[in-house]
């Protein structure tokens, strides 16, 4: 039973980063995990391993083995994508905007500030060093923000925030100077090398919606393109003088500018990616607006413009036929994949874009339901890790929810005053239950039959009982004196449970009509309160970090579980204090029993779930949500080197997030 391992995450297909489409494979970052979604099947899975913290982008070798993914830190790790396991930790010492491998897989492209490295992509073999340097490469003013290879590996052109790009050779060149292709306004977004496998044309992409053509040229087609579009007679004074020199002065090439697009949106371009054998070049904006157009020379035809979003797309990414784009908007976590020339979504899904306050399985496993803080429930598919349905009656965030024991329907209960029931089978809000005053539902409960609904209020400190049949309000249980936020039927007994911050948790029987038959008294607020399968047996789980086990017959305290050590480890980004030393939020908010009642399940604000003997109240096992230091309460020990005056670094916003508030306004 204690033989766990991480199996999917929920809640959010996507959540920043870039995108990687290889065949009907779709890769993303969530938070510092990655999801790989096969479009075949319209199913997503996470892989196990973990970066430190929040990854800000990923790449995929050409061949599909090899995966990189870059944390915020510039950590990162090589993973085996079909074996599913960590190859190899590399720190690059600094923030890593972009990584690309080579079209030969050979090597790969990083940008780590000012800096451009090229390495040799490790192999399978166990090495003490697997990743080796082959060259590094400076010149920017600023941070490079974007780059591209060319198509015979042998070329990558590099973008940044200087507002130029610039050319350098994959491989060493004697007397090679890196030419640098400036004139643009805004940051660069994206740059890419065209159809032709030669290198000689490219495009660059800035923030203002301008597109700059670029052509490799000998200088002698300069000088005709020049005499074409200049003044003859001042070409004629030059002399033969000039002509002279002329001849004298080795031939050369240079890059010039071809032509100039402009896309003319209302706001700023976040997002661009170029399709080089098809010609295809999409773009994303900070209105949610992402556009189509085909590029050719000098031409510049627009295809399509699609809405999907009221937030910036992020990302976009082409898969290898140009068939199908992907696109990806952090803020309200969405990822979808649009198929250009039918105009069908071939893949599309969002999650919650606030915390999520509860979720509930259905009885046969298969469903889940998620409820958040913005105002909605979502149906996720257990075995596919999508989510099918998305209820939005609500008008205030939903703060429980659970399924009718014949998995049919699914309920809600909302701080908007009102306890809703949604049909699964033709997904509509078929009931409405309310209460005579108004009031804030936080915890909710239905009985074994699946008739009587029962809601806890947060400023009324009652419980209201509903017939799910008729939607009729049955009685009014009062008593508590303060927020009822746990409640729970027992499985085989007329019994109510209902925990509170009054310190009690109280029994009631709803069936005869007769109220309240036991206070149980703790020493903190109750948090939490759990039946076990077979009715015997009550778990309620108190602010102190303890859980307290009841016989509900007789009001007898069986045994105690002593959880505020287990609860130990990490502290919040904002403490000045280490793990050890912080005793804040070290109890259990949430309680479920075993099948056989044998083991108890419990987990809180920390970072642990902590699973327990029930008959030996004894911690058998604990199963670490997450190692990412960007999250509260994973962090053991305290950095002074990241305390300033002004606060934690990790509190101050840095230049990505002054950057983004300049897009939304």
């Amino acid at each position: 039973m204690a033989h766990y391992r991480f199996n999917n995450l929920l809640g959010a297909p996507y959540r920043g980063g870039n995108l990687c489409l290889r065949g009907h494979h779709l890769i993303s970052s969530v938070g510092n995990r990655v999801s790989e979604v096969d479009l075949q099947l319209s199913s997503s899975t996470t892989l196990p391993c973990e970066n430190l913290t929040e990854i800000r982008c990923v790449a995929v070798s050409p061949s599909g083995h090899h995966m990189l993914s870059f944390d915020t830190d510039g950590r990162a790790i090589l993973v085996n994508v079909r074996k599913r396991v960590t190859l190899h930790h590399m720190n690059f010492k600094g923030k890593v905007t972009a990584c690309e491998f080579s079209p030969c897989g050979k090597s790969f492209a990083v940008l780590v500030g000012k800096l451009v490295q090229i390495w040799a992509t490790p192999t399978m073999l166990k090495e003490f060093a697997p990743f080796r340097l082959l060259r590094t490469y400076g010149g920017m003013y600023d941070d490079a923000t974007c780059l591209a290879w060319s198509g015979d590996s042998q070329w990558i052109i590099v973008g940044g925030k200087d507002l130029t790009a610039r050319i350098y050779s994959a491989n060493h060149l004697d007397g090679y100077a890196p030419p640098t292709l400036s004139g643009h306004r805004e940051p660069l977004v994206a740059v890419a090398f065209c159809a032709q496998l030669d290198g000689f044309s490219c495009y660059t992409i800035s923030e203002d919606g301008a597109l700059f053509e670029w052509q490799l040229l000998d200088d002698d087609d300069e000088d005709e393109d020049d005499a074409n579009g200049s003044n003859k007679s001042k070409r004629r004074k030059k002399g033969e003088a000039a002509a002279a020199a002329a001849k004298k002065k080795p031939k050369g090439r240079r890059w010039r500018l071809r032509g100039k697009h402009f896309f003319h949106m209302p706001n700023k371009l976040s997002c661009a990616r170029y399709h080089a054998r098809s010609g295809m070049l999409c773009a994303g904006f900070a209105h949610g607006v992402f556009t189509l157009h085909r590029l050719a020379t000098s031409e510049f035809n627009h295809l399509q413009t699609l809405s999907i979003s009221t937030q910036k797309v992020t990302s976009c990414e082409w898969n290898e036929t140009g068939e199908w784009i992907a696109l990806g908007c952090a803020k309200l976590g969405q990822l979808l994949v649009w198929e250009w020339q039918s105009e069908t979504y071939v893949y599309k899904q969002q999650g919650h874009y606030y915390d999520v306050n509860a979720c509930a399985y259905s009885p046969d496993g298969a469903l889940i339901a998620t409820a958040s803080d913005d105002n909605t429930v979502k149906v996720w598919s257990a075995a596919t890790g999508s989510y099918f349905v998305t209820f939005d009656e609500h008008s205030g965030p939903v703060g429980a929810v659970c399924f009718l024991p014949s998995g049919h329907a699914v309920l809600s209960a909302s701080m908007d005053g009102t306890v809703r029931a949604f049909d699964l089978m033709r997904y509509r809000n078929f009931k409405t239950l309310t209460s005579p005053d108004p009031c804030q539902f936080v915890s909710l409960a239905v009985d074994p039959s699946g008739e009587i609904v029962c809601a806890g209020s947060l400023d009324t400190f009652q419980i209201h009982i509903w017939s799910l049949k008729t939607g009729r309000l049955l009685d009014i249980f009062a008593g508590h004196q303060g927020p009822v936020n746990a409640l729970c039927f027992s499985p085989e007994s007329p019994l109510l449970a209902s925990g509170s911050w009054d310190k009690t948790v109280r029994l009631w029987d709803v069936y005869d009509g007769r109220g309240q038959t036991d206070v149980l008294q703790h020493a903190h607020d109750v948090l939490a309160v759990a039946f076990r399968p077979d009715g015997k047996q009550l778990a309620a789980a108190t602010l102190d970090g303890q859980i307290f086990l009841w016989k509900p017959d007789d009001a007898r305290l069986e045994g105690t579980i002593e959880g505020r050590r287990d609860m130990a480890g990490g502290k919040t980004i904002g403490d000045l204090r280490s793990g050890a030393n912080v005793n804040a939020g070290r109890a259990f908010k949430t309680l479920a029993y075993s099948a056989d009642g044998a083991l108890l399940m419990a987990g809180g604000n920390g970072k642990s779930v902590c699973m327990y003997d029930v008959e030996g109240t004894s911690l058998l096992r604990k199963f670490s949500l997450s190692k990412s230091k960007a999250m509260d309460g994973t962090i053991e020990r305290l950095d002074s080197s990241r305390v300033t005056d002004a606060g934690p670094l990790d509190l101050l916003p840095d230049d990505d997030d002054d950057d983004d508030d300049d897009d939304d306004d």
